[in-house]
């Protein structure tokens, strides 16, 4: 107990303005295909429980206009564990305020995501371990395509808490 306790409070720590001065949760700035990633699943139309399937939904990238792209947000999870991992999504992905409450998760190694051609901007925001999948082409059924391949290969984790 006391090492989980230990490892939420330094996640907290780290991911603070002094943290992030310091760099204490620095990741390599390119993230390596062996790299663990998890995207927090906000529907439950995001995914199969009964089955544990990742749907394709849960990956398709959206258009962020401002930067003229299609992105899909994750979150770098080596040196985290499980428990660690939960929190970084209760700490900066849900919202229950506006109704962000996190589903699920999905997971898997960079690698998968890097084999379909698409790369990682690492930007750090909301939160250092913040990355977004980029790269998607621009044609509707190539991105499909590549989110089917990505999320079929995905594994499935339903948030822990009752």
């Amino acid at each position: 107990m006391a090492s989980s306790h230990f490892e939420t409070m330094w996640q907290r720590f780290s991911s603070s303005r002094l943290g992030r001065f310091l760099q204490l949760d620095s990741l390599p700035q390119d993230v390596g295909a062996s790299e663990g990633i998890s995207r927090f699943l906000l529907r439950r139309d995001h995914y199969a429980p009964t089955t544990g399937r990742v749907k394709p939904s849960a990956v398709k990238p959206r258009r962020n206009d401002m930067r003229a792209r299609f992105e899909t947000s994750v979150h770098r999870t080596d040196g985290l564990a499980p428990e660690n991992i939960w929190l970084v999504g209760y700490r900066h992905v849900e919202d229950l305020a506006q109704g962000r409450r996190i589903r699920a998760r999905a997971y898997c190694t960079a690698g998968l995501v890097i084999g379909q051609a698409l790369q990682f901007h690492v930007n750090g925001r909301p939160y250092p371990r913040h990355a977004d999948i980029i790269g998607w082409p621009n044609s509707e059924d190539e991105r499909l395509m590549r989110a089917t391949e990505i999320a079929n290969a995905m594994e499935l984790a339903i948030d822990p808490r009752p």
